[in-house]
């Protein structure tokens, strides 16, 4: 009996030992961190990249103060010559330029340049000393050539890779005024070019793309101050007489969208 019982409980005790010592003999697998987390974008760089969009805007022209004159000789106080009327157009064209992020802002520069077909007219409005069918049918009109601003930025981070900003600075283009009669353009047409600088501001949204690439989407206000020309004659071709000098004024208003991409 004293027999049986010791060999149970051997049995019992070998049973309990062999799972630890088996247990013991098992590799235990090594800690394998987690990967880190991809480092955070950051917009601090330099760019180019190209951009299109549509541009519009309204112009005027105005009489210089006593540059025409009355039939008894009396000067004309300065007065429109038109109405405000709208301007349209395509823009394209390409910048360059350099961020520095702090934090969660964003400094930068930028440079651009584009052509552009915008124009619009207007007929002349009645004017002493042409009153009555005197001026009718005369077309003023005002084109834009190109547009070159260079831009302060300042942007905020909203997430990881989207940016938004405002922009301001100076601004320039080339800007064609002219006036001509309607059905006989070629013997009264008059077109005179002028290089006039301004100011710009506006906003906008840029996202990144990845491996450099960005896509944004701006929107700019350009102002110019009102300018003198039809300076240079002559103005009276065939018995026909164009109004000058005359101010011009122009103002734009720019929607476009571009990609940029990261070199440096």
């Amino acid at each position: 009996m004293n027999k049986l019982f010791l060999g149970s409980v051997a049995l019992v005790a070998l049973g309990l030992g062999t799972p630890a010592a088996f247990a013991a003999e098992r590799a235990v697998p090594a800690y394998v961190p987690p990967p880190p987390p991809p480092p955070a974008y950051t917009w601090t760089g330099c760019y180019v990249g190209a951009s299109a969009g549509s541009s519009s805007g309204n112009s005027q022209h105005f009489t210089t103060a006593g540059s025409i004159q009355t039939a008894s000789g009396a000067p004309v106080p300065g007065g429109n010559i038109t109405d405000s009327f709208n301007l349209s157009g395509f823009i394209g064209g390409g910048q360059i330029g350099c961020n520095w992020q702090w934090g969660a802002w964003v400094f930068g520069v930028e440079g651009d340049g584009s052509a552009t077909n915008k124009e619009g007219q207007a007929f002349e409005v009645p004017l002493a000393p042409f009153l009555g069918a005197g001026r009718a049918n005369w077309v003023s009109q005002t084109q834009e050539r190109w547009l070159v601003t260079a831009r302060g930025k300042l942007g905020w981070t909203v997430w990881d890779k989207t940016m938004v900003y405002a922009t301001g600075g100076g601004a320039w283009a080339k800007i064609d005024a002219s006036e001509f009669l309607i059905g006989n353009q070629i013997a009264t047409g008059h077109q005179e070019s002028n290089t006039r600088s301004g100011w710009t501001v506006g906003g906008g949204v840029e996202y990144a793309l990845g491996y450099g690439w960005s896509a944004k989407g701006e929107f700019l206000y350009v102002k110019f101050d009102n300018f003198s020309t039809f300076t240079t004659g002559p103005f009276a071709v065939g018995g026909f007489s164009n109004i000058a000098p005359r101010e011009v004024k122009l103002e734009d208003y720019i929607w476009r969208a571009g990609m940029n991409y990261k070199f440096y």
